[in-house]
């Protein structure tokens, strides 16, 4: 071991060793004043110096915590910040329900009105999703939930849009698993609405109105029918009929009145539209001119309905159905898209009205007599029925044969019936006071089916044609007073008023002994007049009498008849006819038959799109050890059916029961809402206690390492004065020590 090569006295090595100790604990007493810690190392304390190590360590962890805790407090504000903008935006769209339900109306204005408000609706479901999705911080949203889906297989919505009239199927709202079974039924008969039909004959003043047909498969819409009326008092009748983009416009003058009234029977209007539709009605000027329409114009609209059905079932056979006899606000199946809500989910197609007749199931049928002379028809039947293979439309051909002029009708017609499809035709006669009126048609539809039909005999004569008639019948028609019929013979009889009988009434009036004016009177306010040159009351030669009408219906008809020269005149002679116009058979008659379907039916199948994950969910560390921690779930708030729930508006709100359950799913909304809000509050009110006690819990253990370790800096500035002063002292004594060394150096 080395040694000091120096050898010192005993006095300066005691001297040395304490100053050197003085030193080193000068030193010490500096570095505690320096570090602030009377502890620097192990070495100084070790248990201490660890312990307190222990502590700030744990500080530090607790520290680190804090700012994580304060993020997590920033991703649940903005949760929660989502969740309040989005009740606002559910109290608007409860603001529309209010609005639509006060619109409930039928008139065209209203149902624009609710359809519009149906459309603002979706537009709001649209943003509230929109806005949750836009609610997340630093890649965690509390507001999407799990992210569970379920929806409809590509496949079976496949399927469903693969029948005729359906597409867009798909389901919204989805709560569980569910099958919709969809299927058409319906022959496609059309009618009008009962209290639409009632209140436009009162309104108009027309009579009879119907509204049927059968619904065409390549041209048929659900538009109302608008009939509109022209023209005042005195006035001829102008009817504008309407049914979506097609329009029918018919005139009655007053002398179409005239006629009717003079044969006993109505007007009437009567036109088949593309679409399938058939509108006829009876015009009586003196109904219409009774009712309180000063201005002379008005509109009434038809609701239309047709035998057309959608109905959707669910696997626990629930069945809801929407309906083309029902009335509009009332599950009426429409155009466009339609809903059938359940408690699963709501299943949604599209519906062409054209094409869905082509999916539809139902048995084959036979409409009624359709066309303006439909009234000669009472009854149609077809046997075997289901044999015919397609639809068709039977038109009939009526002329009329031998006249009576005493019932002024036909006693005879020949009818023919043809088969439009297939260009059959099958002629008969019918004659009047059979005791059966009814024919069968054979093999007119189908090679099996046979029709049958019977008339109204007192009706045929305004759909027959005939000739007008001849000399011979009206002669046969003259019955006189005063004179021999024998001595009247008709020479001619033209240009009568087609479709009627004219009674003519010819009287001897201002009679000389050398002269008489025969007066020509018809029931149509026609008047002509002859004068010829007599022979003491006698003719002096056979003469021909030709009348020329002026006035009335008759205007330019032309009679002329002659009168024997043996004819003696006298004043209270008498003379009258009945002649027949021509009957031009302006009238038409139709019936139709449809075919039987068998239908066709697509399920839509639903099952689990998307699994379900906790991706979202904010995992919140408490402590060091993370033996303590918060999981705040993530909160669906979007629409759907595994969050609010709100569905998005059925049936473009033409429904009542459609805007009540919109409003129901609105306040059962609001309380997932709440609930939401309430779930994030009690969770950030947690994690905000454990932020405020993380950073005061940090400050205890903090102060209580600070306490192993901290120095008292009042205590150690008194050592370094202390030990200054050691140390000045010691290197005096030192000094003091080495005086006799010095001595002897002096020697010298």
């Amino acid at each position: 071991m080395a040694s000091n090569e120096v050898q010192l006295a005993a006095g300066t090595r005691s001297n040395l060793l304490l100053l050197q100790q003085t030193t080193a604990s000068l030193e010490r007493t500096q570095l505690r004043l320096a570090t602030g810690n009377k502890i620097n190392s192990a070495l100084e304390g070790p248990a201490s110096f660890f312990a307190a190590k222990g502590l700030n360590q744990r500080a530090g962890d607790l520290n680190g915590l804090k700012d994580g805790i304060g993020q997590a407090i920033s991703t649940i504000k903005s949760a929660d910040t989502g969740i309040t903008k989005i009740e606002a935006l559910v109290e608007q769209a409860r603001g529309l329900t209010t609005q639509a339900l006060g619109s409930l109306g039928n008139d065209s204005s209203s149902v624009a009105l609710r359809n519009s408000l149906a459309a603002q609706y979706n537009t709001l479901l649209r943003n509230i999703d929109t806005l949750a999705k836009d609610s997340g911080y630093q890649g965690k949203n509390l507001l999407v939930g799990s992210g569970l889906s379920i929806d409809a297989t590509a496949s079976s919505k496949a399927a469903v849009n693969g029948l005729a009239g359906i597409g867009s199927a798909r389901v919204t709202n989805v709560v569980s698993a569910d099958t919709y079974k969809v299927e058409i039924t319906g022959d496609g008969s059309i009618s009008g609405s009962t209290n639409d039909i009632a209140q436009a004959q009162t309104d108009r003043g027309i009579s009879n109105l119907e509204v049927s047909g059968f619904a065409s498969t390549t041209r048929f819409n659900y538009d109302s029918i608008s009939i509109k009326l022209s023209g005042g008092v005195g006035k001829d009748k102008t009817f504008t009929v309407t049914e979506g983009n097609e329009t029918i416009t018919q005139t009655f003058t007053a002398e179409d009145w005239q006629i009717a009234q003079s044969n006993g029977v109505s007007l009437r209007f009567s036109h088949s539209f593309t679409s399938g539709t058939k509108v006829s009605f009876d015009v009586d000027f003196e109904a219409i001119e009774d009712v309180p329409d000063t201005a002379g114009v008005g509109t009434s609209v038809i609701e239309k309905n047709v035998d057309l059905q959608v109905l959707v079932t669910n696997q626990n056979g629930e069945v809801i159905t929407r309906d083309g006899n029902n009335l509009l606000g009332q599950g009426k199946l429409a155009n466009g898209e339609n809903a059938f809500a359940f408690d699963s989910g709501t299943a949604r197609v599209s519906v062409d009205e054209r094409a869905l007749l082509q999916s539809a199931k139902y048995d084959a049928k036979v409409g009624s007599a359709y066309g303006t002379g439909s009234s000669g028809i009472s009854e149609v039947k077809v046997a075997s029925v289901n044999t015919v293979s397609a639809n068709t439309t039977v038109s009939f051909e009526v002329v009329g044969t031998s006249f009576n002029y005493e019932t002024n009708n036909f006693t005879q017609f020949n009818i023919t019936a043809t088969d439009t499809e297939s260009g059959t035709s099958v002629s008969l006669q019918f004659s009047v006071g059979q005791t059966s009126r009814e024919f069968a048609f054979a093999s007119l539809i189908s090679a099996t089916a046979t029709a049958s039909v019977k008339f109204n005999e007192n009706e045929l004569k305004f759909v027959a044609s005939a000739a007008s008639a001849s000399l011979t019948e009206v002669s046969n028609t003259i019955e006189t007073v005063g004179i021999d019929t024998t001595l009247i013979g008709i020479t001619s009889a033209s240009s009568f008023a087609d479709n009627t009988v004219t009674s003519i009434n010819i009287q001897v009036t201002d009679l000389t002994s050398t002269s008489a004016t025969f007066q020509y009177t018809d029931e149509f306010g026609g008047t002509a007049s002859v004068t010829i040159t007599l022979s003491g009351f006698s003719l002096a030669a056979a003469s021909t009498l030709t009348f020329s009408v002026a006035g009335g219906l008759n205007s330019g008809a032309v009679l002329a008849f002659s009168i024997s020269a043996t004819a003696v005149i006298t004043e209270d002679q008498e003379i009258n006819y009945k002649v027949r116009g021509e009957f031009t058979a302006e009238r038409e008659v139709f019936f139709d038959v449809r075919k039987a379907n068998t239908g066709s039916t697509a399920t839509l199948n639903t099952k689990q799109a998307t699994d379900a994950t906790d991706a979202n969910n904010l995992q919140v560390q408490l402590n060091e050890t993370n033996t303590s921690q918060v999981t705040v779930v993530s909160q669906n708030v979007q629409t759907n059916g595994q969050g609010l729930k709100l569905d998005f508006a059925q049936n473009g709100w033409n429904d009542r029961a459609d805007i009540d359950a919109a409003v129901k799913q609105l306040d059962s909304a609001k309380l997932a809402l709440r609930a939401a809000s309430s779930n994030l509050s009690t969770n950030l009110n947690i994690i905000s206690t454990r932020e405020s006690f993380t950073a005061e819990f940090s400050n205890v253990l903090t102060e209580g390492a600070n306490k192993l370790v901290a120095a008292d800096q009042n205590e150690e500035g008194a050592n370094i004065l202390t030990l200054q002063t050691r140390q000045q002292l010691g290197t005096i004594s030192l000094s003091l020590a080495n005086q006799a060394q010095q001595a002897i150096l002096r020697l010298f």
